[in-house]
């Protein structure tokens, strides 16, 4: 049995006419008949009394009707559903965000793509690039918000969303706390706070090199995890740290001065990470968010 029987059958029996369900249904009468015949021979039951005066349902129609009509119904709620899975609008996403990253664009499009798509099973995490980009070539996320430039670009695509500016973390007594803004030269011997380069090898390079010169390293005299940890320690007059405008703006430690860096600012940019091969329709619907609210704030 065929669904377009069953569409046949209700048609004729809503009706009770074998011209006007033909009518409805876009097919010659003729053919209609034919259907339902063959219908009541799969069924081994008649379903319909033909006379002069009209059609009706027989005992067999009657219980058919209403089972027949649940089945179209649950048919039509499986095309949609396999329709808004295939399209991204249903379905789960897994999002990594880097620490360092929380809040400003990364809320803005997680934020925005989940009013738009309630029906999207969001789950998000927390860690360092380095680690995003092993969940991502292990399947376990699906995108990811990292520093960049990525380590590997043999499986993952990036996407930059943001360049955003550095500044410094003085101590509030430092030498340089009094400036409207700080030089790169103005930072040359300056103990350092400083993350631990596995954390995100590309951004860690990457912001030394502007900072101190390409291949120059400062003298780091404390290693610690995160902003927050490294702010306390240059509170604690251990030295001074950079780190991203919008982190900075976040968090607020007493006893630490920030400072804009003078021109040439430099900068760390921020991206958006996924796994080349990954097909998942949820993904490339939160990647063509992306792309529509970034476009539109260029």
């Amino acid at each position: 049995m065929e669904l377009r029987h069953l569409q046949y059958f209700v048609a004729v029996a809503e009706e009770l006419h074998f011209g006007r369900a033909a009518a409805r249904l876009g097919i010659a009468q003729p053919g209609l008949s034919q259907q339902i015949k063959a219908l009541e021979r799969r069924l081994c039951a008649e379903l319909f009394e033909r006379d002069r005066r009209g059609v009706e349902l027989t005992e067999a129609g009657r219980v058919l009707l209403p089972l027949a009509r649940d089945v179209l119904s649950r048919s039509r709620n499986l095309q949609e559903v396999i329709r808004t899975y295939g399209t991204g609008e249903v379905g789960r996403l897994r999002i990594g965000i880097a620490r360092s990253a929380a809040g400003g664009i990364s809320d803005v499009l997680v934020e925005g793509f989940m009013a738009e798509y309630p029906q999207v099973e969001v789950r998000l995490s927390s860690g360092y690039t380095a680690a995003h980009e092993v969940e991502l070539s292990e399947g376990t996320i699906d995108v990811a918000f990292v520093r960049l430039p990525l380590e590997n670009t043999e499986e993952l695509v990036g996407r930059e969303v943001a360049d955003e500016p550095l500044v410094v973390a003085l101590p509030a007594r430092h030498r340089l706390a009094a400036r409207s803004a700080v030089g790169v030269a103005d930072l040359a011997g300056e103990p350092f706070v400083w993350w631990p380069r596995e954390n995100g090898p590309g951004m860690w390079d990457r912001i030394l090199d502007q900072v101190f010169g390409p291949g120059n390293r400062p003298e780091i005299v404390r290693w610690e995890p995160e902003e927050e940890r490294m702010l306390h320690a240059v509170a604690h007059g251990h030295g001074i740290t950079v780190l991203g405008e919008g982190r900075a703006g976040r968090l607020s430690v007493p006893g630490v001065v920030i400072k804009p860096f003078a021109e040439p600012v430099p900068t760390c940019a921020l991206g958006l990470a996924w796994r080349g091969d990954n097909t998942h329709p949820t993904l490339h619907r939160f990647l063509r968010h992306a792309d529509a609210v970034l476009d539109a704030s260029a």
